[in-house]
């Protein structure tokens, strides 16, 4: 009895230790100390080999720097060695939801559920996180498993803070303080809930409130890291450089001065903080210190871009496709390549960039638009209707679709497409002036009869919308509407079966109020006139 009393001891003892080892690791991770995280998951799994927990951690550590493939060998090894603890079931599960496999997602987080040996709520937060912070999150589930959480363990306060990072996601906010503000009450020493309290209001648009408040949890808690980024994002987005640099210091020492938090440090002043010279910077001092960091281009193709540094963009993508083969893309990565190609006049480089962005995300139509205009404006008119005509296929159509379907189909002197294209610019933008001008031009090259008219109404139409303010319009309004001012009165010359002369004599007169000089139109009223004179009458 003395033994089975003395070996229930130890349990207890040991599963304290392994509880709070856990809550280390989750503490250092919030703390975005991400080596030291890694470090003592190591350590737990070196004690523990068959502990679940070691090896969720550690993939997760893997997960947060964007190593899914690391972070997968490590879920599925804890899977292997510790097939019943829930934990490397919800890896395994996240990694699925990435691939778009949620059926096996869902099998797998089925699975951590049945292992759970007492309360189920850590199960449940360990789902919803994964809903949350996959690459293809579902942000219903996220909420729908943070409640659960909330709901069985009603004391812990960072499910109270869970669920309301979801509610943030979901756009949520008041909620999401509802629920932070509980957790702050039920723990109100713990800096990462104030910080979340901080964000609701900048994302609210109280700029000011959570400045005040980020700058009270430095000083309350100073070595909490991720204020000091929250901090310097504020300080950087209002050009207060001076304040914001100690704090990036600061930053790099807490969380440590290792690669991969110099690594990390990159990622944030890209992404987040947008400070693209300083990521610039730090980024090339990695690749200084580990040639190999090829994620590194990644950022600096990003932040070369937003600097106007297209060249060293085009070159930094091409680096991070060359030495990142088997790294998982994201859009962004094909785009920013895209674009950098784009403007360097590498148009069939960025059309296949811009083709693996709609692959990643079909919803992502706008694509089509951007190769579109980008040969377009390289007048390769061809791949220019071939990708509007994409676009119209996916999206409701515009009229600037078919304007520039319609103009491309022109320049091809496919006149009767370009006027196909142009019937539906007038339909959708039936005020468009230019649309009914360029139909007539479209209808000149289209009539090929003796008396041409095909024109006459698209003419009429142009007029009758620009002539009330055509006293304000620039000389090119005026040129045009001079065409069609001499298009009009030759039709009623020569066009009609019988001239109508005086009808003519209007436009040639409207003609020579716009072009008092042309000796060629006072010419041609000069004749007109005398015509008149001789006899000629109108129709009526």
């Amino acid at each position: 009895m003395k033994k089975l009393v003395l070996w229930s001891v130890f349990i207890l003892v040991s599963q304290g230790a392994f509880a709070q080892t856990v809550a280390e690791i989750q503490k250092m991770m919030s703390d975005e100390n991400i080596s030291g995280a890694r470090k003592m998951a190591r350590e737990l799994i070196q004690k523990e080999p068959t502990n679940g927990d070691g090896y969720y951690y550690l993939g997760e550590t893997f997960y947060f720097d964007e190593a899914q493939d690391s972070a997968a060998f490590w879920y599925n090894k804890g899977l292997a060695l510790a097939p019943d603890a829930p934990a490397p079931h919800v890896g395994v599960g996240k990694i699925a939801l990435d691939k778009g496999l949620g059926q096996d997602a869902e099998k797998s987080f089925g699975r951590a559920l049945r292992f759970v040996k007492k309360k189920p709520a850590e199960a449940y937060a360990l789902i919803g996180s994964a809903y949350l912070t996959s690459q293809k999150p579902n942000i219903d589930k996220a909420l729908e498993n943070f409640t659960l959480a909330r709901d069985n363990d009603t004391k812990n306060p960072r499910y109270f803070m869970l669920l309301g990072d979801a509610q943030v996601a979901a756009d949520k906010i008041g909620d999401a303080q509802t629920n932070y503000t509980f957790a702050s009450e039920k723990d109100k020493q713990n800096p990462e809930i104030l910080m979340k309290i901080a964000r609701t209001y900048l994302k609210s648009g109280i700029a000011d409130v959570a400045q005040k408040n980020l700058e009270d949890i430095v000083a309350k808690f100073p070595n909490y890291s991720p204020a000091y980024k929250d901090l310097y994002e504020i300080y950087f987005g209002n050009k207060l450089y001076t304040k914001g640099t100690p704090l990036l210091s600061k930053y790099v020492e807490l969380v440590g001065t290792d690669i991969d938090a110099r690594a990390r440090l990159v990622r944030f002043l890209t992404y987040n903080a947008k400070d693209y010279e300083r990521a610039i910077k730090e980024a090339n001092t990695v690749l200084q210190q580990d040639p190999a960091r090829g994620e590194m281009y990644r950022w600096l193709a990003w932040a070369n871009y937003e600097k106007g540094a297209f060249q060293e963009s085009f070159n930094a993508s091409k680096m991070f496709f060359e030495k990142e083969v088997n790294r998982k893309k994201a859009t962004s990565d094909y785009e920013y390549y895209a674009k950098a190609a784009a403007k360097l006049g590498e148009r069939d480089v960025a059309a296949k960039n811009y083709m693996k962005v709609v692959e990643l995300d079909s919803n992502r139509v706008e694509v089509y638009d951007m190769i579109g205009r980008m040969y377009y404006d390289g007048k390769n008119w061809q791949n220019a209707i071939d990708a509007y005509t994409i676009k119209l296929q996916k999206v409701k159509p515009t009229n600037q679709d078919y304007f520039f379907i319609g103009n491309a189909q022109m320049q091809l002197k496919n006149y009767s497409l370009a006027d196909s294209a142009y019937r539906k610019v007038n339909e959708l933008n039936p005020t468009y002036a230019v649309g009914w001008y360029t139909r007539a031009r479209i209808n000149v090259a289209l009539d090929t009869a003796a008396k041409k008219s095909m024109a006459k109404p698209f003419y009429e139409k142009y007029l009758e919308l620009i002539e009330p303010t055509l006293e304000k319009a620039e000389q090119r309004t005026k040129t045009n509407v001079i065409t069609a001012y001499a298009y009009l009165g030759e039709y009623y010359v020569n066009h009609v079966e019988t001239p109508d002369l005086p009808k003519a004599l209007t436009y040639f007169e409207k003609m020579q109020a716009l072009d008092p000089a042309n000796a060629d139109i006072q010419t041609t009223i000069k004749n007109i006139k005398e015509a008149i004179a001789a006899g000629g009458k109108d129709r009526d």
